[in-house]
């Protein structure tokens, strides 16, 4: 039992640090935002679901919604990168941009260590919720009543 409690504290700081590193990688955005400016056509049409997303990330923020529920905020944050990365690709004077090669460095070495980090969380998430049904089937969960978590 005490081993499920530990895992459980173990998935709640790893879920602190995920909320972390998405915040970091979302404060890079304004990085991008003014790096692109001078460079692109339409800049603002092109920013705009971006600079939603990043309103609606910012509310969510404000009031501590859970990993689970923000992820599909985060999905559609990183497609929208995504976009932008491949219109900036096809420019040839960003690409020699020493400050957007540098911005967009930053936020793909986030966007690796957040997938190596939701890569473990969904591990260990999926090992805790198969203890939990295993303590639910035996007597024990007369005694310690724990949740399953969600999965991403």
């Amino acid at each position: 039992m005490i081993f499920i409690i530990l895992i459980k504290i173990k998935i709640e700081k790893l879920e602190k640090k995920i909320l972390y590193i998405f915040n970091e990688k979302n404060n890079q955005i304004p990085s991008i935002y003014e790096v692109t400016k001078d460079y692109l056509n339409k800049h603002n049409e092109i920013f705009n679901e971006l600079i939603i997303l990043k309103k609606k990330d910012f509310s969510e923020n404000t009031i501590n919604t859970k990993l689970t529920e923000k992820t599909n905020t985060y999905k559609l944050i990183h497609n929208e990168l995504n976009f932008i990365f491949k219109v900036c690709n096809k420019h040839p004077k960003i690409n020699k941009n020493h400050n957007f090669l540098y911005v967009k460095d930053i936020i793909i070495e986030i966007s690796f260590d957040l997938w190596k980090r939701l890569e473990l969380y969904k591990k260990i998430v999926k090992k805790f919720n198969n203890l939990i049904f295993i303590k639910n089937i035996t007597i024990i969960w007369l005694l310690f009543p724990i949740e399953k978590k969600e999965e991403i």
